[in-house]
């Protein structure tokens, strides 16, 4: 069929267009439009080509998919990509040029619970930090040297829920230290919009003197202004500190014998975040998922699929025999 009617590429373009009025309005985070140019360009634009919009159907759909299935991409990524082209086509919807978005195939996945640390892992990460960060000759790992600043950056992931992209781009006017009355403590940090949700974000109660003590340091080298970045604030490029910590991390995994779990799962820094959701799962005190979901800016699904799985009853035991009442074979445990 003629491609008058328009392509994929012709709406995906348009998308691309309207998140990036979403980003300048800062209702969406920066990653947004490289995502969809990534999808479009990398994916799309070479399996359909010129082809129509009109003529793409649920059959060409999953040709699609066992295209981007050859290329080695795992169900995860192909879900996404095939999110993009379906809110590529609702466009086409929009214009009048489509009635309906075809029925899009669903690849099956299966869910990887994420990799983290347990308490005895982490004791052993901070140990091994320690040391790195005190040894008489400095250690270097490419050209960066090892400092009591990575430590931070763990810690402060493991009592903050953030994903590594967004402490990356946190800046000290995103952070407010709250002191209630009660004495409950927390960092409140607000960040733009990510996956469509806009909650701030509340830290446990070590994150504040984390924060403080990294300001404080960061001020002696005349940073710590409300404009500058948290970590690393000497590095304008936010991909370039990244990549930092992202070496610097996997050398001290190395040296801690923990770059991968009992279940050969590799460890990167995103498992400080998926600590962070574990530790409190397992040490939950009645905390409901949602208010755990929304702190961390995902679902509770996500949380169902991705962290609950690490579960099992020894963890929790005392909330399993947990009684609202007396029992004859032993006090209430609630």
């Amino acid at each position: 069929m003629s491609a008058k009617y328009g392509t994929i590429t012709t709406y995906g373009e348009r998308l691309i267009s309207e998140a990036e009025t979403l980003v300048a309005l800062g209702s969406r985070s920066k990653t947004l439009v490289r995502d969809y140019r990534q999808r479009l360009e990398g994916h799309c634009k070479p399996f359909f080509g010129s082809q129509s919009v009109r003529s793409i159907n649920t059959p060409r759909l999953k040709e699609f998919v066992a295209y981007l299935a050859a290329k080695g991409l795992k169900a995860t990524s192909i879900h996404a990509i095939l999110s993009f082209v379906s809110m590529t086509l609702k466009v086409a919807v929009d214009d009048g040029v489509l009635k309906a978005v075809p029925r899009m195939p669903r690849p099956s996945a299966k869910d990887n619970p994420r990799p983290w640390f347990s308490r005895q892992e982490y004791k052993q990460l901070l140990q091994t930090l320690r040391r790195l960060e005190r040894a008489s000759t400095p250690v270097v790992v490419r050209r960066w040297p090892i400092t009591k600043e990575l430590r931070s950056f763990c810690t402060f992931m493991v009592n903050s829920f953030l994903r590594p992209a967004d402490v990356f781009a946190l800046k000290h006017s995103n952070c407010e230290i709250v002191q209630r009355p009660d004495g409950i403590r927390y960092v409140k940090i607000t960040l733009p919009s990510s996956k469509a949700a806009n909650y701030p974000v509340i830290t446990m109660p070590a994150a504040v003197e984390i924060y403080r003590r990294l300001k404080a340091d960061h001020e002696k080298d005349g940073y710590g202004k409300s404009s500058d970045y948290v970590f690393l604030p000497q590095y304008q490029s936010r991909s370039y500190a990244q990549e930092i910590i992202r070496r610097q991390f996997g050398y001290v995994l190395g040296e801690a014998d923990l770059k991968t779990t009992g279940a050969g799962a590799e460890r990167t820094t995103y498992s400080l975040r998926h600590t962070a959701i574990m530790f409190r799962l397992i040490n939950n005190e009645g905390l409901d998922l949602l208010t755990l979901a929304r702190n961390c800016r995902t679902s509770v699904e996500m949380i169902d699929r991705f962290y609950a799985k690490h579960l099992d009853a020894e963890m929790n035991v005392a909330k399993l025999q947990s009684m609202k009442f007396p029992s004859r074979y032993g006090k209430s445990l609630s």
